[in-house]
């Protein structure tokens, strides 16, 4: 090889090893990829953890025994939960009630204020 060529593949390689050196120390070491595995459950681990369901049906019905399991527990949750609104609501009608009922109240006063108001102003003017 020419010198001038040999040159520039040493300037090449030492480019590139500066770049490797910048790589390096965000790269995990064998020991830190250990401890990040090793809570990890094993295959070992695992099959015996679906060993109980071993197969499709078997699987199939779990998932829904669970589901129905879900959802009586949800309709049971539901229904406290209208009869809780219905309670709610009953409040709130008679509630409205008692304050229809004391607007009136109150407008019959004040309609009777007003003529009074008015008796008195007539006789002044008189």
């Amino acid at each position: 090889m020419q010198p001038e060529p040999l040159e520039q593949v040493v300037r090449n390689v030492d480019a590139r090893l500066t770049r490797v050196e910048q790589i390096l120390p965000t790269l995990a070491t064998k020991v830190e990829l250990k401890e990040a595995v090793a809570p990890l459950a094993t295959k070992v681990e695992l099959a015996e953890a679906v060993a109980p369901l071993a197969t499709r049906a078997e699987m199939h019905t779990a998932i829904a025994e669970e589901g129905d399991r879900t959802r009586r527990h949800f309709d049971v949750v539901a229904e406290r939960l209208e009869g809780q609104i219905k309670l709610v609501a009953e409040g709130v009608m008679g509630l409205r009630e008692h304050m229809d009922e004391r607007f009136d109240e109150v407008t019959t006063d004040v309609a009777q204020l007003d003529r009074r108001v008015m008796r008195l102003e007539a006789e002044r003017l008189k």
